[in-house]
């Protein structure tokens, strides 16, 4: 009787409690601005989570993309205004999209003017699209009637959208899908020593030789003033073109920018300088809703395969029937001879005419769904962890178990979700940010990175006989450990920092801020006490001199007689 009770009391208060959370949701739901005009469908899908959340816990949520959201039909807060053409088939205009012939085989400075100049372009364009869309009027023209709380946006290529938080103003949470970009460190103070921490425009192995940190030191430094000089100068043109007013873009960004949610981890980029505006969410996009069953023909080739599989897949936005011929032909050979099968993503109907009994190739794989195996009877999976109905317990979704190498290019996506799986990696970059990325998890001793150029039937086969070393997977399983246990998941660090910051407006962005932003870079540096110092130091060697003319003689006489081997007369 008394155990009965003792249930219906806990299920009485749960339910209270449960209504009294629901209130408070809808009491303070939020009117939420979110601007991600970028055409990649990677950098959309990291941050498509975080705006589905958000509209199911309440908050209405206006999102302006290039990107469809598949799930905004289901969501009654979310309303997608797109800059694409809504008849577009995006399957064609937003993933294979970059052909091979784009890598770039080396991080010289300049490739580096040319990687920043082809995003300067392609911001550009975007901001373009974005005001000849006419959705920035209309979001100016509905803030009159019911204001916007936040303003929810990439910071990646462009500062044009930040006339928006300018005009409505809004505090700002800016998004970074990839790692961050070297101009975006000074509006929250991110301390960016060049003699260690590397930006996405570079990717070197620590620790850094002279001339890598001297190319790390130029470009930082250059990359931020042609942003401000070039970039920022382009939107402020654009933005009084379309809507005729004259906005400081970098004012905007330094006094109205609350937190920086990066799409990276410490596990696998390294311990960092940080401030309280930088928020850590690597493996935001891995949810519970993006678990996935495989396609029958996956599962029945993992079936086929009990030594094993190598899965392939170079991204969204690679297309890998560009590969070179040659280097294609070295593919397959050391593939074909080697005892693991292959599932290769590959875009076309045409490929490969090789043993299908070996080879599987496919146009898109569920990439989590092969990494990691969820067994739902013994376990209930949620984001990134599962609890045990044996135990009780939080673990780790165990990876799955037929896939023995993951061949990536190292995008940030792919990357944490092996992390998450805790599978070792062959990584071959092609461009971006992708080679910091290889050489991150490559010195954590969770993989290796191949270079696209070094690809031969002989570098191919060592390196793949050094990853079947049992270290590489034990290394990845306890990497996973550590990427997984975590006191939030990374989306609900994400949501938590948007909640806070609609519940404080403005004053948590101004809270939040360092003093630092707003001093010169004279004054930063302490170069006026270091001039005083120095001043004052040849000031006294120089009053000694006037006021000591024989002490000082005798002295510099004696040191130079010293010099020349004789005796000095005293």
């Amino acid at each position: 009787m008394t155990t009965q009770y003792h249930q219906a009391r806990t299920i009485v208060l749960l339910t209270l409690a449960m209504c009294w959370t629901a209130s408070i949701g809808v009491a303070s739901a939020g009117n939420i601005l979110a601007v991600f005009p970028h055409y990649g469908y990677s950098h959309f899908r990291v941050v498509q989570p975080l705006l589905s959340e958000l509209a199911q816990r309440g908050h209405h949520v206006t999102v302006i993309s290039y990107v469809k959201n598949p799930l905004a039909a289901q969501l009654p807060n979310y309303e997608q205004l797109l800059t694409s053409d809504a008849n577009d088939d995006q399957a064609a205009t937003t993933i294979n999209v970059v052909p091979l012939t784009e890598h770039t085989p080396t991080r010289s400075l300049p490739v580096l003017l040319e990687e920043y100049y082809s995003l300067f372009s392609e911001g550009q364009s975007t901001c373009r699209r974005l005001y000849e869309s006419g959705h920035v009027a209309t979001v100016l023209q509905r803030h009159k009637e019911q204001p916007y709380d936040l303003l929810l946006t990439e910071y990646f290529s462009r500062d044009c959208q930040l006339s928006l938080a300018k005009l409505m103003q809004l505090p700002v949470i800016g998004v970074s899908t990839c790692a961050l970009m070297p101009y975006f460190y000074d509006r929250i103070d991110l301390p960016d020593n060049p003699a260690y921490v590397q930006s996405e425009f570079v990717g070197f192995a620590q620790p850094l030789q002279w001339h890598e940190r001297l190319l790390n030191f130029v470009q930082a430094k250059l990359l931020k003033l042609l942003f401000k000089l070039h970039t920022q100068r382009a939107d402020q043109q654009l933005i009084k073109q379309h809507l005729g007013v004259d906005i400081d873009v970098d004012e905007v960004a330094r006094e109205q920018t609350a937190f920086i949610l990066v799409n990276q981890h410490y596990s696998h980029m390294g311990s960092r300088p940080a401030t309280p505006q930088l928020i850590e969410v690597g493996g935001m996009h891995i949810t519970s809703a993006i678990k996935q069953q495989l396609p029958q023909e996956v599962a029945q080739f993992l079936e086929q395969s009990p030594q094993g599989v190598i899965f392939i897949s170079w991204g969204s936005m690679v297309r890998a029937s560009s590969i070179d011929a040659d280097k294609l032909q070295a593919m397959l050979q050391v593939l074909s001879q080697q005892p693991l099968n292959v599932i290769w993503k590959w875009e076309t109907d045409e490929h490969p005419d090789v043993d299908a009994g070996k080879f599987l190739f496919v146009k898109w794989a569920p990439q989590l769904a092969l990494l990691c195996k969820y067994n739902e009877s013994k376990c209930n999976c949620y984001r990134l962890f599962c609890i045990c109905k044996s135990s009780n317990v939080f673990y780790i979704c165990p990876g799955q178990p037929r896939v023995k190498v993951f061949w990536a290019h190292a995008g940030l996506l792919g990357m944490t979700e092996a992390l998450h799986c805790g599978k070792p990696m062959l990584m071959t970059p092609i461009y971006g940010d992708q080679f910091l990325n290889a050489f991150a998890a490559q010195q954590r001793g969770v993989g290796l990175k191949l270079d696209y150029e070094q690809i031969d039937a002989s570098v191919l086969q060592e390196t793949l006989q050094e990853l079947s070393h049992v270290g590489y997977a034990e290394r990845a399983e306890k990497l996973a450990q550590v990427f997984n246990g975590r006191q939030r998941t990374p989306l609900e660090s994400a949501i938590w920092s948007v909640e806070h910051v609609l519940q404080h407006g403005l004053l948590a962005a101004k809270l939040l801020q360092s003093p630092g932003i707003e001093l010169n870079w004279f004054i930063y540096h302490s170069l006026d006490s270091i001039a005083l110092i120095a001043l004052l130091g040849l000031l006294i060697v120089v009053s000694w001199r006037a006021l000591f003319p024989a002490h000082s003689k005798r002295q510099s006489r004696a040191q130079t007689q010293r010099r020349a081997g004789k005796p000095s007369r005293k």
